[in-house]
């Protein structure tokens, strides 16, 4: 049985042999880390393949062989929070049943945001969608609207602005001000 860092640097230069059985000795350890993360076994599996092939991607500039578990495990992590984020938003904000129903305590502040949101233009709301919700990268929204990528950064500084405005005009509270752009924002 090799080292695991004679596979890495052979799999680093593109030998598949070397990649597979790196994956094979690795998959146990990055699919319990991701049972113990998104508690989810099918979930698991799939963030399981997304980390072994973002790990693919960048073991190119992986400078030590030695750091490849790490670079498991903060990939694991990283896709791990992703799923969680979205499986919060997609569980609350994005459904109007739950939101348009009486707000539990402490949800005052996603109802606002969502009721402000909803009044804003439909292709800010969209572009705040696709970048918050769909958690889609610039590149993906550039491809996806065709908005070239330097006028979709501005559109949605703008479309945040938009909402920044709706959310203290709305609720005439200074601490959306912390919200959306920490305590600095105040004292400007």
């Amino acid at each position: 049985m090799r080292d695991f860092k004679v596979l890495v640097t052979e799999a680093s230069k593109g030998e598949e042999p070397a990649w597979t059985e790196l994956m094979t000795r690795f998959e146990k350890y990055v699919s319990s880390q991701a049972i113990k993360r998104i508690r989810d076994q099918s979930k698991a599996e799939d963030l399981s393949q997304e980390v072994f092939l973002e790990a693919w991607k960048v073991l190119p500039t992986l400078r030590q062989p030695e750091a490849f578990p790490f670079l498991l495990r903060r990939l694991v992590l990283k896709h791990s929070d992703r799923i969680l984020r979205k499986k919060d938003l997609l569980g609350t904000e994005l459904n109007p049943e739950i939101t348009k129903a009486a707000p539990r305590s402490g949800d005052t502040w996603r109802t606002e945001v969502l009721e402000a949101l909803d009044e804003l233009p439909n292709e800010e709301k969209q572009l705040l969608n696709l970048r918050y919700f769909g958690e889609m990268s610039y590149e993906e929204i550039t491809e996806k609207t065709g908005i070239p990528i330097g006028n979709l950064k501005n559109r949605l500084r703008r479309s945040r602005e938009l909402l920044r405005r709706q959310l203290l005009n709305k609720s005439d509270r200074k601490d959306w001000l912390e919200v959306l752009h920490g305590p600095m924002a105040i004292a400007s």
